[in-house]
């Protein structure tokens, strides 16, 4: 295996055409999230497009994203109970009281994340790079309480298999030496290069992910060189544990990196920057004008230029004329040309969408909508973020509340994207299917022939609800019916030995008298 400092330099120097990209699409929206490597944020400006709309464009995806993944106080992921455990418990047990349990933990779940600081932040961080770049890494640490970090695609390279699977990645952060973790310091300084790092030595600090041939993966460490001792090694049995997680918008079989939604309209980002330039410096152009002075005549250029507004000069009229832009019309014509592409830049970042309404709470259905309405203008995207994000943050925030679902009896589920949304779907679904039962018992009267469990059933599944849950069985059915059947006789004999009484006592009455 090769040493992580020149396995940097190796997989870095085969995606330079990827860095360029990168730094364009970054120019065009958010330049802050790739910038040159040898860009300085003490010394340096970020360098802006002639144009905003990409800006505007990325954050109000990633807000709509936001909304839809991560909506305030709302658990964005299910509980479900394996179904054989389930089945498993003890006659008696109500098993409504696990979902009310598994319900309880969402929320605490949430509230884990909103007390976390800063975890949203990152959360929003990490979707911008996704939607300008197409990658981010985000690493959840074990440290309970402690924030998700976000790795910029400018500080990791990675390799992949055929399929997308992890096979190597690389991540690199250069910092001063005292920025380092106090026993990484320790552990470099016992050394035999430890003499040379003072407190503002810059050095490279390294983590080096490599599958094994069992499938699962190893963490190694170095700064600069000096590869850290065991101590800072790390084992995970697949990519579904990891502490870290390399997400993609949009991953191609057999590609390292992803692509973004930014790089899909690259010609509209790069025609539209083109036409603002343009349209700006002709803007400049046209507000400009000369005064044209006859050298013939008796009014002098210096008496004009240094002269008052108002002031009297010697001269007549015709020694002066106005020279200005006489094409005006030209800017209208790249005018209309740069809605054009505004217009198709803003349907295809849903600027001119408004699924929620512009309120401080929103309800269940409308973050459905909005989750539907991502799911298919980005052809599957949101469903896969879902997995690459969703799932791995609710693990970690499920350990955050002390409730590990990896090698428990409770055989945990966790459901996220769309499904996720359907808890309150399914009471929707109910009400819906409950509201159209009330219209077969007027055609029931109409239609004796009318085979009503049949219709329910068909109700049932066409509103996605299952009738085992919800209808009873036959012989459920036929008991509740016996055990009606039995009450109603023993009312009637005690009704009957009641009347038999009373009717015993009044001729007792009568035969006394």
């Amino acid at each position: 295996m090769r040493n992580a400092s020149s396995e940097w330099t190796r997989l870095k120097g085969r995606r330079a055409g990827l860095e360029k990209r990168w730094e364009k699409y970054a120019s065009f929206t958010l330049p802050r999230l790739f910038t040159e490597e040898r860009w300085d944020e003490d010394t340096d400006e970020l360098a802006h497009d002639w144009q905003s709309v990409g800006a505007q464009a990325v954050n109000h995806v990633v807000n709509k994203l936001m909304l839809a993944l991560f909506a305030p106080s709302r658990p964005f992921m299910r509980l479900e109970a394996d179904a054989k455990w389930l089945a498993s418990l003890p006659q008696g047990l109500d098993k409504s009281k696990v979902d009310e349990a598994l319900s309880q933990a969402e929320l605490e779940a949430v509230k884990a994340m909103d007390g976390i600081q800063g975890t949203r932040a990152k959360l929003y961080l990490s979707l911008a790079n996704l939607v300008a770049l197409g990658n981010v890494c985000m690493h959840l640490p074990k440290e309970k309480g402690k924030p998700p970090r976000i790795y910029n695609v400018a500080q990791y390279v990675i390799r992949r298999t055929g399929t997308g699977d992890l096979k190597q990645a690389i991540i690199r952060e250069c910092l001063a030496f005292d920025e380092l973790e106090p026993k990484v310091q320790a552990a470099v300084r016992n050394g035999s290069e430890g003499s040379r790092y003072q407190p503002d030595t810059k050095v490279e600090y390294f983590r080096q992910i490599c599958r094994n041939d069992r499938g699962g993966y190893e963490l190694y460490q170095y700064v600069d060189k000096v590869k850290l001792g065991a101590e800072f090694e790390g084992r995970w049995a697949d990519e579904a544990s990891l502490e870290w997680r390399f997400l993609t918008w949009n991953l191609k079989d057999g590609n390292n990196y992803g692509t973004g939604l930014v790089e899909d309209y690259a010609a509209d980002f790069g025609g539209l920057s083109t036409l603002s330039e343009a349209q700006i410096k002709g803007a400049v152009l046209a507000s400009e004008f000369r005064w044209l002075v006859n050298p013939a005549g008796m009014t002098k250029v210096e008496d004009l230029e240094n002269s008052e507004n108002g002031a009297a000069l010697p001269g007549q009229e015709g020694d002066v004329s106005l020279v200005a832009n006489s094409k005006p019309g030209d800017l209208a014509v790249v005018g209309n040309v740069v809605q054009d592409y505004i217009g198709r830049i803003g349907r295809g970042f849903l600027l001119g969408s408004a699924t929620t309404r512009d309120a401080e709470r929103v309800t269940a259905a409308e973050i459905r909508m909005q989750a539907q309405e991502l799911e298919t203008s980005f052809g599957g995207t949101y469903s896969s973020i879902a997995v690459g994000m969703q799932l791995p943050l609710s693990r970690w925030l499920l350990r955050n509340v002390n409730l590990d679902v990896n090698g428990t009896q409770l055989k945990i589920t966790i459901v996220t994207g769309l499904d996720a949304l359907s808890r309150s779907g399914d009471l929707d679904n109910l009400r819906a299917a409950l509201q159209d039962l009330a219209q077969v018992g007027m055609i029931k009267q109409a239609v004796p022939e009318l085979n009503r469990r049949a219709v329910t059933a068909a109700i049932f599944a066409g509103h996605g609800l299952p009738t085992s849950k919800y209808l009873l069985s036959d012989e459920q059915v036929a008991a509740e019916q016996q055990a009606a059947q039995q009450a109603a006789i023993n009312a009637q004999t005690a009704s009957e030995a009641a009347t038999a009484g009373v009717q015993a006592g009044i001729e007792q009455g009568q035969q006394t008298q």
